[in-house]
């Protein structure tokens, strides 16, 4: 059994324990005793809540819940930017194209974007849905395989869709604006 510590370095230990100057480890180390010991010291001087991580659980539990809430808006706007990008398929399209010996600028509207354009917006979408269902599957494990389904139903749906887009005769060169 190692020797009883003495009252003086016990006072100098019991005032770093409610000075809250540390966690047991660094009150320790800086005494040379043992862990243990600053936690017998501050029980036998009625100090229980001196090293309580009671407030440290709770600030981590606020932080996650931040965290969390952080990550769900972020997957929101991953959503609204996948569906807004499909949307923009449909739509009618601007082409530029800057030209000629007098490097004139002309433009035209399309019905449509061209086949590359419409591939570029597709692609970006699916990369727009992919982290948002990646930061649905990283907050609950049960929804995880779901996803993984989801993503291989539009990998298989993209890879058609650019098929058929390489399928088409090429447009005019454009450039989104």
């Amino acid at each position: 059994m190692p020797p009883r510590i003495d009252d003086e370095k016990r006072a100098a230990i019991l005032e770093d324990i409610r000075a809250k100057a540390g966690s047991t480890r660094v009150i320790a180390a800086r005494h040379g005793v043992s862990d243990a010991s600053v936690r017998n010291i501050a029980k036998d001087a009625g100090e229980t809540e001196a090293f309580s991580r009671e407030g440290t659980e709770k600030a981590t539990r606020a932080r996650q819940a931040d965290l969390a809430a952080l990550r769900a808006e972020v997957s929101e706007k991953y959503l609204r930017k996948a569906h807004q990008l499909l949307d923009q398929m449909d739509q009618p399209h601007l082409v530029y194209s800057f030209g000629g010996k007098e490097n004139t600028y002309n433009e035209a509207v399309l019905e449509r974007a061209p086949t590359g354009d419409l591939r570029n917006l597709m692609t970006a979408s699916a990369v727009a849905l992919d982290k948002h269902l990646k930061i649905l599957s990283t907050e609950t494990d049960s929804g995880a395989a779901t996803a993984a389904s989801m993503l291989s139903g539009i990998a298989d749906a993209l890879e058609k869709a650019a098929e058929v887009l390489d399928s088409e005769p090429p447009d005019a060169t454009s450039t989104n604006v």
